[in-house]
């Protein structure tokens, strides 16, 4: 019984730890007048974008998505154009 409770306060720590870090907050990686790199989790879609044209509104232009994060990434790629 006691082997058993350890166990899923384990799981249970484990899942937190895992979701905290799905949650953290969209952040600008490298900006230059051209590409903008954000680092978010693929859940901050809609983050990653309104950071993305923050950038990019420096330079006049508006941000516009060409890379995903995959499962070997967790940026957003974001071409700068006019």
């Amino acid at each position: 019984m006691r082997e058993m409770r350890a166990f899923y306060i384990a799981a249970a720590s484990l899942t937190f730890a895992a979701l905290a870090g799905c949650a953290i907050k969209p952040q600008v990686v490298s900006s230059s007048p051209r590409t903008v790199v954000i680092k978010a989790g693929d859940l901050f879609v809609q983050e990653s974008q309104d950071l993305a044209d923050q950038e990019c509104r420096k330079h006049e232009r508006y941000a516009r998505l060409i890379e995903k994060p995959n499962p070997n990434s967790d940026q957003f790629v974001y071409d700068c154009v006019r």
